[in-house]
């Protein structure tokens, strides 16, 4: 016996019929008849009988209906208590965003998550891994939601695994070599990596030194993806970023992915928090809700890489 079928039983009673009550409960009438189906199957009874006035009770169904009513009213006075405490625990909530949880999950996450909770401010900042790392240890932010680097996260932090993301290779649209289908065509080219070599730019000079090839050019160093994009615009130089950023547009139509046979790295998007600090209420659900929307998007594909050509 569940909420979501007594609640469906109590709608069908107080409508007076399954179309009014599929209509309150914004679900389709099959799927009304199925929780009510599912209710009686667990208790054992009939508890409607339909007529041409609408729906009767039964006498099973007579016995249900207060205890119904209370048992949903006392769960309703549960989540508003929960919410209260909630809203109460935290006037703000600072949040780590990596690039690719800011294109694949943000649009979903922040909105909800305003939605339950519009009395906690939220504050998102953006960053990679190297750069969110420092914000949690000083505890400006509670949470970072980004790609973690294979060997790992540090020592002292709690770790639930999202999803993974694969990186591409990007140039100018119209760029000379915009049909080359190999990393080694692309030799002697120039390329910009984000963030020194030991951190997220290291990925280029990796995946250069996994297919045996030298090591690249290196036309600039930057830090972020404001930098980044209009150096690719202006220029024949290189770039990777991640797929999910290209699938959404986020660099614009002047940008384009190049369509290379060798396998890109990629990375687990992870939650990250410090284990001597557990996380609030809010930002717990709001982890949560990271997680819930993670495997949605990767529902259909066993250990499915987001954004993978």
């Amino acid at each position: 016996m569940t909420l979501q079928q007594l609640r469906a039983f109590l709608a069908v009673v107080e409508c007076g019929g399954f179309r009014a009550a599929s209509r309150r409960l914004d679900i389709s009438q099959a799927g009304l008849t199925t929780s009510l189906k599912a209710l009686e199957a667990t208790l054992g009874v009939q508890l409607l009988r339909r007529s041409v006035q609408g729906v009767v009770l039964t006498a099973e169904g007579e016995r249900l209906l207060p205890r119904a009513r209370l048992i949903t009213r006392e769960a309703g006075k549960a989540q508003e208590e929960a919410q209260s405490a909630l809203n109460a625990e935290a006037g703000s909530l600072a949040i780590g965003l990596g690039p690719t949880p800011t294109a694949v999950l943000l649009h979903l996450v922040v909105p909800e998550f305003h939605r339950r909770f519009p009395a906690v401010q939220l504050r998102l900042f953006s960053g990679f891994y190297e750069q969110l790392l420092p914000e949690l240890q000083q505890a400006r932010i509670q949470l970072a939601v980004t790609a973690v680097p294979d060997e790992g996260v540090a020592v002292g932090f709690e770790v639930r695994r999202l999803f993974r993301s694969a990186l591409v290779v990007i140039a100018r649209r119209g760029h000379p070599l915009a049909a080359a289908r190999s990393l080694k065509a692309l030799q002697g080219q120039e390329w910009v990596l984000l963030g020194p070599p030991g951190g997220p730019g290291g990925t280029v000079l990796r995946f250069h030194a996994e297919q045996g090839l030298p090591r690249p050019r290196v036309a600039a160093t930057c830090e972020s993806f404001s930098h980044l994009t209009p150096l690719i615009r202006g220029t024949d130089w290189l770039a990777m970023v991640p797929v999910a950023m290209m699938e959404n547009k986020l660099l614009g139509d002047d940008v384009l992915a190049l369509s290379i046979e060798q396998s890109p790295p990629s990375f687990d998007n992870c939650l990250i928090y410090r284990s001597d600090s557990p996380l609030t209420g809010v930002a717990d659900t709001f982890a949560g809700m990271c997680q819930s929307f993670s495997r949605v998007l990767a529902r259909g594909a066993s250990d499915a890489v987001i954004g993978q050509a």
